[in-house]
């Protein structure tokens, strides 16, 4: 059993700033890049200075300045312990409106080999590390793990639409055109019927994962354990949805490459017929039009160096396993480190490969030669994830950008005194 409990969530002061949040809130900090960072902390109140922090400081700043936030009523804690609903409306790649729902919560941590809490996806210790300081520094959670529940029933979401028109508590537009909303779910009885439903349901972590271990890995440095009772430190904030919401979307992310030595361009095209047929095309919308149709495991090469811009499909059978049925694993598999020749290390540390959503940033990353290869990737399906999360197995890193992503600074859970 999931369990689920309502809380007395912390967010920014709407009574003093009223519809300003937008101000302070922030994508989640792994997709923060430098430049956005700037610009967010260009407001002296955005959550990035928490959950970024100052440079070189430890994050002992972040906690002053979450104690200053908090006795100055810049953030507030409610009174009443709650559910929340977040409601995200946004357009997809092929310009229809959608709208995802989810229900925010704490959930009980559970290790993985319990099989009621799956990851999908590897971590890098570097990054746990970074987000385990921030933690036992601030003692909370100031961002949403995002994870994934099946309902085939429909009663959770049923239920979720009774709480729509509830007082409104947050509503932002972002820089991406997403409308965020967040409704207050304070009825004891509709918030037991939510925990009721979604106990009995095994969850995906989507997007998360470091944080979620980070929060398993303070626990136990903390000494709490379910066998102890309840602690604070045995829940970690989440924003839950159902496979089935009709919002529910995962974008690829390509693979962009730099500083490929002059023989590895030269050569890709005769190294990769030996595994590939490949399928050449005039541009790249043709190759992701011919990419949308092509089976799981096709992937697109866009090279100008190579003068190569194709359709890739294996000639022999897939990969073992339902690691082998995906797009990114075969790439990662049979090409970047076979051919290319980059290693675990290399791709785990970001090292000559960055990863990209849109074609028209890899477009731009090619024109300037910063990058002198793209490959294009299709995304996994969510049956996809959850077959290769019940055999515990792992995705290669960000084989996922589940859109839009979960804000932070929307609502916070602090279980210490700060």
């Amino acid at each position: 059993m999931v369990e689920i409990a309502p809380f007395n969530a912390v967010h920014y002061n709407s009574q003093r700033f009223g519809n300003e949040v937008g101000r302070f809130v922030a994508p989640p900090y792994d997709v923060i890049d430098r430049g956005m960072e700037r610009r967010l902390k260009e407001d002296r109140l955005n959550i990035t200075y928490l959950t970024l922090g100052d440079e070189n400081d430890g994050y002992a700043t972040a906690r002053k300045r979450l104690r200053r936030w908090l006795n100055d009523e810049v953030l507030v804690r409610d009174a009443e312990r709650s559910l929340y609903l977040y409601e995200q409306t946004f357009q997809d790649q092929d310009g229809i409106v959608r709208v995802r729902s989810g229900i925010v919560a704490l959930v009980k941590l559970e290790d993985p080999s319990s099989g009621m809490i799956l990851p999908h996806e590897n971590t890098i210790p570097k990054h746990k590390a970074d987000r385990l300081a921030l933690l036992s520094s601030l003692k909370g959670n100031l961002e949403q793990i995002f994870m994934l529940y099946d309902d085939p029933t429909g009663e959770v979401e049923k239920t979720i639409d009774s709480c729509r028109k509830s007082a409104e508590m947050v509503r932002f537009i972002d820089a991406g055109n997403v409308h965020h909303r967040i409704v207050r779910i304070a009825d004891n009885k509709v918030v037991s019927r939510i925990a009721e439903l979604l106990e009995p349901q095994r969850m995906l972590i989507a997007d998360g994962h470091h944080r979620y271990e980070t929060a398993l890995e303070h626990r136990k440095n903390a000494g709490d354990s379910a066998s102890k009772g309840r602690s604070p430190s045995d829940f970690v904030l989440s924003t839950l949805v159902s496979f089935e919401n009709p919002g529910l979307v995962i974008y690829p992310a390509h693979r962009l490459i730099r500083n490929l030595e002059k023989d590895s361009l030269t050569t890709l095209r005769s190294r990769l017929s030996k595994d590939f047929v490949l399928e050449e095309f005039d541009s790249p919308e043709e190759l992701v039009s011919a990419l949308n149709e092509a089976p799981s495991t096709a992937f697109g090469v866009w090279c100008p160096g190579a003068q190569l811009l194709a359709l890739a499909a294996p000639k022999g059978e897939n990969l073992p396993g339902p690691l082998g049925a995906l797009s990114v694993y075969v790439l990662q598999e049979k090409v970047l480190k076979q051919v290319l020749g980059f290693t675990a290390e290399m791709l785990d540390r970001k090292i000559n490969i960055d990863y990209v959503k849109e074609i028209e940033t890899a477009r731009s990353k090619l024109a300037t030669k910063e990058h002198v290869g793209c490959f294009i990737v299709k995304a996994p399906t969510v049956e996809q994830v959850m077959e290769v999360a019940k055999e515990g197995l792992k995705m290669p890193h960000k084989s996922t950008y589940f859109y839009p992503k979960v804000w932070s600074g929307t609502l916070l859970y602090l279980f210490g005194e700060c």
